[in-house]
């Protein structure tokens, strides 16, 4: 009723009736239905079935001893992800596939799941519980995890979402680089010591997880002082909204990608790839085509 309201009050503003029985019977039409002249139809209503449950919970992966008993339970302390939760099947079975390590390989994933239904969690989870059981060595330098998107606005919402998960605590850290994010501390949020405040701070210690645009990602393989972030110590690679890259962009995308591996010194199969969608469909042969 208040968009209909709002959509009939700006079509007598704009079109200026001066006519007052004329400006009274327009309103009266546009605010009918819509099948009648009204501006707004009558709701249209789809139903969103919930995705298949599964019998995986973090806490009984942690009993098999696929998922780390402390994450579990720093996780569950949050709030943000209870370990009685019942899984996804689609987010079991993508933790279950990206747990496999197949002679030296790691195994690559697309994960598709319409809007809501769990898409981060399906590629966090396994990508937390990786980091957390195999800590950083010595000689291991550079970012652990690149997780690009193509909007600042799809970065701001995930680094926010991650930082739920990760804060209160010092095994994982975490920094969002866009054109938005500052130079020094000084003009920074106050955050968790997990999440890098500023540039200045990322590059004196180098997160494990880094959340970017592929533009950004661009000009960091440029700039020298961001030659720290690229290291051997790279596991994991995500491409969200995967359903974006086709074409030229997705030629782009493919050779920013193997930059970034090179400049890690890192071979294709020494790290996991993930791409999600919620609008990408078709059958097995499809999705292993695009």
């Amino acid at each position: 009723e208040m968009t209909r309201q709002r959509l009939v009050d700006l079509a007598v503003s704009e079109n200026y009736l001066r006519n007052p029985t004329l400006a009274g019977a327009a309103s009266e039409i546009w605010r009918g239905p819509g099948a009648e002249g009204g501006l707004v139809s009558e709701l249209w209503i789809q139903g969103a079935f919930p995705s298949k449950p599964s019998q995986d919970t973090l806490e009984s992966l942690a009993s098999e001893g696929l998922f780390p008993r402390d994450l579990c339970e720093h996780l569950d302390s949050t709030g943000e992800f209870p370990a009685k939760r019942p899984l996804f099947s689609h987010q079991a079975d993508a933790f279950r596939h990206a747990a496999k390590s197949r002679s030296g390989e790691k195994p690559s994933l697309v994960i598709t799941a319409g809007t809501g239904a769990g898409k981060t969690e399906a590629f966090l989870l396994p990508i937390l519980a990786g980091l957390w059981k195999h800590a950083r060595t010595a000689n291991e330098q550079g970012m652990r995890c690149l997780i690009l998107y193509p909007m600042n606005a799809l970065v701001t919402d995930q680094v926010t979402r991650l930082y739920k998960l990760l804060k209160d605590q010092n095994k994982l850290s975490l920094f969002h680089f866009t054109s938005e994010t500052p130079e020094t501390d000084r003009k920074a949020e106050e955050w968790n010591p997990c999440r890098r405040r500023s540039r200045e701070a990322a590059r004196a210690s180098i997160p494990d997880i880094v959340i970017t645009n592929y533009s950004m990602l661009e000009y960091m393989l440029c700039r020298p002082q961001d030659q720290g972030f690229f290291g051997p110590a790279l596991r994991y690679i995500v491409l969200d909204e995967a359903h974006l890259y086709t074409g030229t962009l997705a030629a782009e995308i493919t050779l920013l990608l193997r930059r970034v591996r090179d400049r890690s010194r890192v071979a294709p199969e020494q790290v996991t790839h993930i791409a999600t969608s919620a609008t990408l469909g078709g059958t097995k042969e499809d999705l292993e085509k695009f």
